[in-house]
């Protein structure tokens, strides 16, 4: 299995009880699984706890056969392979399109830098952007951008914090359809969290539903949906 999540377990500091509470799953290459929930069930948490943002209480997690965190190790973030894209798309303000997306490629040359960039606005269909800062984007654009930085490193996952939440209803339907054709063209495995079902009905080949930090249910979200 490529992704593995065994028991995994998160208390934050000061609360009266565990946010997240013996959350499990496998996930084979390629799938994109959409973790659904109501505000403050802890899907984002459990998101934070893949990429190493938080550190689990208990649990285990394995990306790619390599131990991400278990009760002996800890992989820091930036050591993880992970593509992450924020709820808010977190682009830097200062910076252009190509800056954006570029500034994730490290251990590269320049001519590398340029030709992965290049890929990454073509997945998009961002690349007459180049010169383009963030502020002069829609936020369809922006989250395209925001997508092709995550995934211009190649990332062995890739992690999606509530994609289509700043988006306008108008825009939601066309984006998801872009979402999901990019990610299956890419072959990335993904994890996104959403509190809206038509999101995981576009997008998912499974969801997990969250409640009060629990999976309730996992399966195929045409049949799960409908009944939760």
């Amino acid at each position: 299995m490529y992704i593995e999540i065994k028991g995994l377990t998160f208390q934050y500091k000061n609360a009266k009880e565990k946010t997240i509470k013996d959350f499990s799953i496998n996930v084979k290459k390629g799938e994109i699984i959409s973790i659904l929930g109501e505000s403050g069930s802890g899907k984002s948490t459990i998101l934070r706890l893949i990429s190493g943002l938080e550190v689990p209480s208990g649990g285990m997690i394995k990306i790619n056969q390599k131990v991400m965190v278990d009760d002996d190790t800890f992989i820091l973030p930036e050591n993880r392979g992970i593509g992450m894209v924020f709820q808010d798309y977190a682009l830097f303000p200062h910076m252009t399109v190509a800056q954006n997306i570029q500034f994730g490629l490290k251990n590269m040359s320049k001519k590398e830098k340029n030709k992965r960039l290049e890929e990454a606005l073509g997945l998009v269909n961002l690349e007459k952007f180049h010169d383009r800062y963030p502020y002069e984007l829609s936020g369809g654009q922006q989250q395209r951008v925001a997508l092709a930085r995550a995934l211009a490193p190649k990332p062995s996952l890739l992690l999606l914090d509530e994609p289509f939440s700043n988006l306008d209803k108008d825009l939601q339907c066309k984006i998801r359809e872009e979402l999901k054709k990019i990610i299956k063209q890419t072959g990335t495995t993904s994890i996104f969290v959403t509190h809206d079902r038509d999101d995981t009905r576009a997008i998912a080949d499974r969801v997990v539903v969250l409640k009060n930090g629990q999976m309730i249910k996992v399966g195929n979200p045409q049949n799960i949906i409908d009944n939760v």
